[in-house]
């Protein structure tokens, strides 16, 4: 066990909380869907969202990025289940097998992208608004292609 993992069992923080009524039970909400994703990112992006302060840019990105994430999911669970556990760059080469080479070269580009803006850095500008709406267009693209594809 790592300093981390022991740390944060002692804390009661990021486990499930077990009382005498719900043992072992954790309350989830469902997933957002992918639609529900582009939705939030369509009301980042034309200002409906105004209590996102300077973070709506870098919050438009992280959700269009967990879309692309999960529409490959979504590929994986109908096609592949077992490539669900690998790591993203791992199922970004599989992509190439059960999608085509020019899919799997978008979706790579477009999450390398989005990998790239997620990350603040001081020194560096936010994405444009230009940029997120275009990375929200190819997205969208590569959802359609990729609700659509079967095994080759």
């Amino acid at each position: 066990m790592s300093a981390r993992q022991g740390s944060r069992r002692g804390s009661g923080k990021g486990g499930p909380r077990r009382g005498a009524a719900g043992r072992g039970a954790v309350a989830r909400r469902p997933r957002p869907t992918v639609a529900d994703r582009f939705d939030a990112v369509d009301r980042l992006l034309d200002g409906t969202v105004t209590d996102a302060d300077g973070l709506w840019s870098r919050a438009t990105v992280w959700i269009l990025r967990l879309a692309l994430e999960q529409c490959v999911d979504e590929l994986w669970a109908r096609v592949a289940p077992e490539l669900t556990r690998c790591p993203m760059r791992a199922q970004l080469m599989a992509l190439r097998v059960f999608a085509g080479p020019e899919t799997a070269a978008q979706v790579a580009t477009v999450w390398s992208a989005l990998s790239r803006a997620a990350h603040h850095y001081d020194y560096e500008l936010a994405p444009s608004v230009t940029d997120l709406r275009r990375w929200r267009e190819q997205t969208a693209m590569i959802a359609t292609v990729l609700a659509t594809t079967d095994v080759r």
